[in-house]
């Protein structure tokens, strides 16, 4: 049956992954308001970025979605990179490769030679695709798929580029005596962790910006964060944090590290269909009181300082704030290839148990 990709910005696009997915049960989807968060002219990613949405049909029924994107920020950082997301599709070759076509001819006519994903829209948002662990539900801001899109991204050319890890695991209450070791020697030499002020909100998401930046810039794939994208996320998330959840480590009161952790809440983002209002805006505050599970987003500590026992430091006092109220967490996403990362991470009881995968591919 003929297969028809056309652009389409409407709900067509945005609800296709809850019309596939939404049955099973290790699928959250996003966040209506998040979604028209990111899409939103008053985003600033959008004053050095492009992109376009396509859908796939089939008979007159919409079996695929992709987005394409160029992005200024990372073609600076990855000349003729261009970045594609947002892809779910039936499980179907035709389809997906029909998808990708579109996408490969929008990211040429817009100055591409590469490209990279899956990513929504940058390396600083959602991204990746899901290649093992189908089985156990996405926790808060991750991704889930079902194994046959790594089948059809494979057939289709791409490579792997980098895998990115969750490890995960039951918390003990107050960390482990070894961590409390590392914590406390890394205070002797001059280290110490703070909350983030959030009365001086807009300044600490700047101080955690230029850590998040420091820290990050050797990584696979970093791209410079700019202060106004950095804003309007944290700005996001800001009515659901946790400030347990945030702290910045610092040396003779200088910033070096960060640890940025949120509640888990998608039992109700789930139960709701990814539907804020009317009511699931209020059960969501209400379950952040009561959720005991946590995911930690980013933890890093500025080159220089590391090996210093600062992350630890980090880990066990974000423990000694929240106490025995979180009793699951997962780190994600810990690029594969850092080891010391998920050395420190097993210390805590943390193990990898998801893996996410990033492809690229010539556009030749």
């Amino acid at each position: 049956m003929t297969v028809a990709v056309a652009p389409e910005h409407g709900r067509a696009f945005a609800s296709l992954a809850m019309q596939l997915h939404g049955e099973h049960p290790s699928f959250v989807p996003m966040l209506d308001a998040a979604y028209k968060q990111l899409h939103s002219r008053k985003n600033p990613f959008w004053k050095h970025a492009r992109a376009e949405r396509f859908v796939a049909r089939q008979g007159g029924k919409v079996v695929g979605r992709i987005a394409a994107c160029v992005d200024d920020d990372l073609r600076a950082a990855a000349p003729g990179c261009g970045v594609i997301g947002f892809f779910d599709t039936i499980d179907d070759q035709e389809v997906a490769d029909a998808l990708f076509a579109a996408a490969y001819a929008w990211l040429r006519n817009n100055g591409c030679t590469r490209a990279r994903g899956p990513l929504q829209y940058s390396i600083h948002d959602t991204g990746g695709l899901l290649v093992d662990g189908f089985d156990t539900p996405a926790v808060v801001d991750t991704t889930w798929n079902p194994a046959y899109y790594g089948t059809l991204w494979d057939r289709a050319g791409w490579k792997g580029a980098q895998d990115m890890l969750a490890a995960a695991g039951a918390l003990e209450t107050g960390g482990p005596a070894r961590g409390k070791r590392f914590a406390e020697r890394a205070r002797r030499k001059g280290a110490s962790v703070r909350p983030i002020d959030i009365a001086r909100f807009d300044d600490e998401v700047e101080t955690l910006r230029r850590v998040y930046n420091a820290a990050w810039g050797d990584n696979w794939g970093h791209v410079p964060i700019a202060h106004d994208d950095f804003l309007y996320k944290a700005r996001d998330l800001k009515a659901v944090h946790d400030p347990d959840l945030l702290r910045i480590a610092e040396v003779d009161g200088e910033p070096v590290g960060m640890f940025l952790g949120l509640p888990d809440l998608n039992g109700i983002v789930k139960r709701f269909s990814g539907k804020l209002f009317p009511w699931a805006w209020w059960h969501l505050l209400r379950a952040k009181k009561k959720c005991r599970r946590n995911r930690v987003v980013a933890m890093g500590v500025i080159p220089g300082y590391r090996m210093r026992g600062i992350e630890a430091l980090l880990m066990h006092d974000a423990y000694t704030a929240f106490g025995d109220r979180y009793q699951w967490s997962e780190a994600s996403w810990v690029l594969a290839d850092n080891a010391p990362m998920l050395n420190g991470l097993a210390m805590y009881q943390l193990f990898p148990y998801k893996r996410w995968r990033i492809y690229e591919r010539e556009l030749s």
